[in-house]
């Protein structure tokens, strides 16, 4: 069965970003710890002729304390896509993208947990920017045999960079991923990168406009080009709310895709 690109990713920087133009501390002086839960859907063929659907439904769990901050995401999936094809290339999380030509096919089940660690190389802005360093692990506990996991662990490392400069905060990711190979298939390390910028309407609301680039990981691939624009809103107390739509430019990009995602924090 076809996947799709990772959605968590593009929702942690949207929430990262827009907590810092919504005047959110930008590190915590106590621990803290914030819960969210999400939905993502995306639609795209993927060279194949029928569409693949994916709904994705994240729930994290993250702990910050001074410039630490850890994250637990563990997902359930439900994926509707023509069975058989050739792998043309994997996803974000290592998980294989077939260009299906087969009937029709529908599985669902717990997706692979994710596990990552930031560390932020500054507690306050120098000439206006943030620096975070960090690394996740994905590990394979989806069903393979459903087509919802690689079956292997992957490993990759990023620097994020964030300028802010009043309302308008520009920032950007460079980050390397070493995925585990899947049954019968040889993977490419990849490059990755993320160029956004992000716009504070008030002290509640916030949107922004991101643009995602991955390497192929396989000969004669196309690279994965995505971009996304997001709205956030703050709620009183520590509640947050964040929508986002995307679009593909590539064939291992989905056609089209929503979210969103509901925080707080404790």
């Amino acid at each position: 069965m076809k996947l799709h690109p990772d959605p968590i990713r593009s929702a942690a920087l949207v929430m990262f970003s827009a907590s810092l133009l919504l005047g959110m501390p930008l590190y915590a002086a106590a621990a803290d710890w914030s819960a969210t839960m999400g939905v993502d859907f995306s639609s795209g063929k993927y060279g194949g002729g029928q569409a693949t659907e994916i709904w994705y439904v994240p729930l994290s769990l993250k702990w910050e304390e001074e410039r630490s901050t850890l994250k637990f995401t563990l997902p359930w999936l439900r994926i509707r896509s023509p069975s058989g094809g050739n792998v043309i290339d994997v996803d974000a999380n290592g998980q294989p993208i077939y260009d299906g030509t087969g009937p029709m096919e529908s599985e669902e089940g717990m997706g692979d947990m994710v596990l990552s660690y930031t560390w932020s190389a500054w507690t306050q802005p120098r000439r206006g920017f943030l620096l975070d360093l960090g690394g996740k692990i994905k590990l394979a506990t989806a069903d393979e045999t459903k087509g919802l996991g690689s079956g292997k662990n992957d490993y990759s490392m990023q620097a994020d960079v964030y300028y802010l400069a009043g309302a308008l905060s520009p920032f950007a990711t460079l980050g390397y991923r070493m995925p585990g190979d899947p049954a019968g298939v040889t993977l490419d390390n990849q490059w990755f990168g993320t160029l956004g910028l992000g716009y504070k309407l008030s002290g509640t609301d916030s949107t922004g406009f991101m643009w995602d680039f991955r390497q192929a990981s396989r000969p004669g691939s196309e690279h994965s080009n995505e971009a996304t624009l997001y709205w956030v809103h703050k709620f009183s107390g520590d509640f947050k709310l964040q929508t986002y739509t995307m679009k593909g430019f590539s064939q291992v990009s989905p056609d089209w895709g929503l979210g969103l995602m509901a925080s707080v924090i404790y």
